[in-house]
């Protein structure tokens, strides 16, 4: 969570958002009337090993115990500051030399990558040049976000994507089908963002023909082939469409 806005947080407060008892958390103070960031976890699934914090970082070294794997998460609340974001990508790069384990950075970036993904709003350019080559030199990957195209909403239909998780090549092969799921927004101007192993079905694949199989002389034997094993009524469809 980020902007918890709380200069303390306790084991009541969070109890309430998790539901139970069965969870641990660090958290850095808001400062003033912004800011704020909390980090939660199930305590039996997650193993806390080392921690560091800053005002706009909080990193938390653990091991994943249904994988036995060391991993490092990352909560983030960037400056919408150019010279003060710059500083942070300074220090989230260090930070990946120090930490030899597998990353997840995820938080409000107040930035957005390229300009289709702010609307109606006003932008640096030189800012999302500078996050995109932060993305590029740590080789971080930002997955598609599902069912949203934005993450920040204002009133008057300003909106942009300023959040979202960025993770390394390494998390597409421990999990085959992970996600990043834009989900409803409540009291928030920033919407939820789940990372999950989530398979989606986006329908039947759109079959592309080229021109050039034509050259080939087994094609037509092929297709009529293929043609062949479906059903018949299909096939007298198809070949009636293909005829004419």
């Amino acid at each position: 969570m980020r902007e918890t806005k709380l200069k303390l947080v306790t084991m009541d407060v969070v109890r309430k958002l998790w539901g139970d008892d069965n969870c641990e958390f660090r958290f850095v103070a808001a400062t003033g009337r912004s800011g704020g960031l909390l980090t939660m976890w199930n305590k039996d699934e997650f193993l806390l090993l080392k921690e560091w914090s800053d005002g706009r970082l909080l990193v938390i070294k653990g091991r994943w115990v249904k994988e036995d794997l060391e991993v490092v998460l990352i909560n983030v609340y960037a400056s919408n500051l150019v010279y003060e974001q710059n500083i942070l990508w300074g220090v989230l790069t260090e930070l990946i030399i120090q930490f030899a384990s597998p990353w997840i950075r995820g938080g409000d970036f107040n930035v957005v990558q390229c300009r289709s993904e702010r609307s109606r709003c006003v932008g640096s350019a030189k800012g999302s040049r500078e996050f995109d080559n932060f993305i590029q030199t740590c080789k971080l990957i930002d997955l598609p976000l599902v069912g949203k195209k934005f993450t920040w909403y204002e009133p008057d239909n300003k909106k942009s994507r300023l959040d979202r998780f960025l993770v390394e090549e390494h998390w597409l092969i421990q999990i085959k089908d992970l996600q990043q799921l834009g989900l409803k927004r409540s009291v928030s101007d920033h919407i939820p963002i789940l990372l999950a192993d989530v398979e989606i079905d986006w329908g039947p694949k759109p079959f592309k023909f080229i021109n050039g199989w034509f050259k080939k002389k087994e094609c037509a034997s092929l297709i009529e082939k293929g043609w062949s094993n479906i059903g018949s009524f299909e096939w007298a469809f198809n070949k009636e469409v293909a005829t004419n």
